[in-house]
């Protein structure tokens, strides 16, 4: 029995003092890891983390770790700020999480946590918050689906009237009844402008409907809001497509020459269908 306990690894001996001397002595990373993640003596532990080289075992201390400790010394040592996002999506600690905000100052990234789904919604808001540059920062405001967020991101606009553009586009592409919100702001705004706003919004139904409305105004429909539309056919989204596929028709307005494109390439079969039905109506014609 003393034979086997004087070959099993230092790292398993009761005795603190010497897996501190083995911490200290050991070059082999992934025996630092496992010192600085598993061992229950705080000066092992810190001992292990300060001897790591590569950015690849302190992210996995980090993320792995199983005392806080050591998770946030090997954070800080971090230099990588997307490393340091990582960290934040794998392991949702709120302790950990504020130290790689202190690591994280580039705006590509911050934008990249914001935009995360796969963040928490605290490090989406914290990133929103951090963010400098305003044109990101309005880009960024775009593509946010939370109303909380979308709404702290506004907050974050410096100037007034970049503000009051993007809160007119948040009124005309998430409001109820976006057709009848169209025509409503039609009323008080250029219908061209109008649909500039609606525009914006690439991958929102409503935004697409409202866009629809604009076209099918009486007394003349925007031509911006049709060519907007027209642009929407090309969209990733088969829902998308087949609603300004439909809301085109409806204005009279046809898509032109990707009519022909649509019937025949479409990958979704109900969009290949209208537009089936859409040529042999022009046939008829």
């Amino acid at each position: 029995m003393g034979l086997l306990k004087r070959l099993q690894p230092v790292r398993w001996s009761g005795n603190p003092k010497a897996r501190r001397n083995a911490a200290r002595r050991c070059t082999g990373e992934e025996e630092l890891v496992r010192f600085s993640c598993e061992d229950p003596d705080l000066e092992v532990r810190l001992l292990a983390v300060e001897r790591l080289q590569s950015t690849g075992s302190m992210r996995r201390v980090a993320v792995e770790g199983k005392y806080l400790d050591v998770r946030l010394k090997a954070a800080r040592a971090i230099k990588e700020p997307a490393v340091l996002a990582g960290i934040m999506c794998e392991r949702k600690q709120p302790d950990l999480m504020m130290v790689c905000f202190e690591g994280i100052r580039d705006q590509e990234v911050l934008a990249g946590i914001a935009g995360n789904p796969g963040q928490s919604l605290t490090a989406r808001r914290i990133a929103i918050n951090m963010f400098a540059d305003q044109a990101q920062l309005a880009e960024l405001l775009s593509s946010l689906r939370e109303p909380a967020l979308r709404e702290a991101a506004l907050d974050r606009i410096e100037d007034p009237d970049l503000k009051e553009r993007l809160r007119l586009e948040e009124e005309a592409a998430c409001g109820p009844g976006p057709e009848e919100r169209a025509l409503e702001l039609a009323k008080r705004t250029d219908p061209d402008e109008l649909a500039e706003v609606f525009g914006a919004f690439r991958g929102s139904p409503g935004a697409v409907r409202g866009l629809g409305a604009l076209a099918s105004m009486a007394g003349g429909g925007s031509t911006r809001a049709v060519e907007i539309l027209r642009r929407q056919l090309k969209n990733a989204r088969a829902d998308i497509r087949l609603l300004a596929l439909e809301r085109l028709a409806a204005a009279g307005e046809g898509p032109g020459d990707l009519l022909a494109d649509m019937v025949e390439e479409d990958p979704d079969p109900g969009v290949r269908r209208f537009a089936a039905s859409l040529a042999a109506s022009e046939t008829d014609g």
